[in-house]
């Protein structure tokens, strides 16, 4: 299943690729369940993804403007203050989002079906 995963997106002068053979970072999150990585500088523009480039630009089109939300509340409450990480959850899948001035990581996690 992970091999499906990493199918390569090839396209001229495209710097996405969902192949990272021995990328220590991808590893790493792959490890703890992480299904989608991507990362956008500080103004939102995708810079590496596992994932496709229509789906890359349709999170980042969306995840983009809600950080840049967050991060405005925070600094309405507080200007001392500043959002570093936000955690958005649903009942299927899960966002992590790491905010910093240069760039912004995302990792979409699966979640595990819970018994009710």
């Amino acid at each position: 299943m992970a091999d499906k995963r990493r199918q390569s997106v090839k396209q001229r002068g495209s710097i996405f690729t969902a192949v990272y053979e021995g990328d220590s970072f991808v590893q790493h999150f792959e490890k703890r369940g992480a299904r989608e990585i991507i990362i956008m500088d500080a103004t939102g523009k995708p810079l590496r993804s596992t994932v496709s480039q229509r789906r890359t630009f349709v999170y980042a089109a969306q995840l983009h403007p809600l950080a840049k939300m967050a991060r405005n509340v925070v600094r309405d409450l507080d200007p001392a203050n500043d959002v570093t990480f936000l955690r958005i959850r649903s009942e299927t899948h899960e966002v992590h989002m790491s905010l910093n001035p240069e760039f912004i990581v995302v990792v979409i996690q699966k979640l595990k079906a819970r018994k009710r």
